[in-house]
């Protein structure tokens, strides 16, 4: 799921834009361009903080290791 998201979210954003570009209604395509502009950034931060919980994660793990390591030694 947590890479399914940021897909999701990036596949709306792009769709709105292309509504955005081949619709000819000024009310619409304003709406859809901004919906989609917000879209991609709210992939990106999605993104962000996906890669931030992994890092961390990786972190604690590695911290855990050393732990063990020094115990052992």
């Amino acid at each position: 799921m947590l890479i399914v998201l940021p897909s999701l979210v990036s596949g709306l954003g792009v769709a709105f834009i292309l509504v955005a570009v081949f619709v000819d209604n000024n009310l619409v395509r304003n709406i859809s361009l901004s919906l989609g502009v917000v879209l991609l950034w709210l992939d990106f931060f999605i993104t962000m903080a996906i890669f931030r919980r992994t890092v961390r994660s990786i972190d604690r793990r590695l911290r855990r290791i050393e732990a063990d390591l020094r115990h052992e030694g």
